[in-house]
């Protein structure tokens, strides 16, 4: 099922505010909710419609912007399986990676944007892990971290250590801004608003605007639309 037409709305629809295709988020945005709806045969229609977009002097810079592109939409991905799982990810990620010419994967990192060789770096994961949970809930955050312990010590402790610290809070691919966009776009359509309004207000606290969130509202509802959901 051809995707030209919802994506041709969504790049309109964030035309005002875009930049150099490399630090474009709607692309990303669109990825994640294709993959919250378990459509990753089609990730490859969205990066392709991005490469087409890209110019450069010669091949070789175009494949280097390219390969920026792709990055960004792993690494949006990749977040998204906090909140998606990782049977859905691995999918995405598979399929995104059969757009890409191998030019372009030749340029990609060949080892992990995460370093954990030393407890210095898995604490200082920690401390951006908290910061970024904190931000996001300001002065519920407490509260929040408080009933998951309730719930289970084990959920309290992970949100931190496994899931907040190592992947969301790295922000050299993806900022905390856009981590924040990303997370509401992968709650949009999965029916748990609770969580939905915690990281709308997220986003918020991240520098989002309400127009930024409208904007994404308007993007879930093409691509919902497209796939009848």
């Amino acid at each position: 099922m051809s995707l030209a037409k919802p994506l041709a709305k969504i790049q309109a629809l964030y035309t005002p505010c875009n930049g150099s295709v490399t630090n474009q988020l709607w692309y990303v945005l669109a990825a994640v909710v294709m993959t919250s709806l378990n459509r990753s045969q089609d990730i490859p229609q969205v990066y392709q419609a991005v490469e087409k977009t890209v110019y450069a002097e010669d091949k070789d810079k175009q494949d280097t912007e390219k390969s920026k592109v792709l990055l960004r939409m792993r690494e949006g991905i990749f977040k998204s399986f906090v909140i998606l799982g990782y049977p859905k990810i691995i999918n995405s990620l598979q399929a995104l990676n059969t757009a890409a010419s191998s030019e372009v994967l030749s340029k990609m990192p060949s080892t992990p944007i995460r370093t954990e060789s030393s407890w210095n770096d898995i604490s200082k994961q920690r401390e951006r892990g908290q910061h970024l949970f904190d931000t996001i809930y300001e002065r519920h955050s407490k509260k929040v971290q408080d009933n998951m312990y309730t719930a289970y010590p084990d959920l309290g402790q992970a949100a931190i250590h496994q899931l907040y610290g190592p992947v969301l809070a790295e922000s050299s691919v993806i900022s905390a801004k856009e981590t924040s966009l990303i997370m509401v776009a992968g709650l949009m359509l999965q029916d748990v608003p609770a969580q939905l309004k915690g990281h709308r207000y997220g986003a918020l606290h991240h520098g989002a605007t309400q127009q930024d969130l409208e904007r994404l509202e308007i993007m879930v509802d093409i691509i919902a639309r497209h796939y009848k959901v």
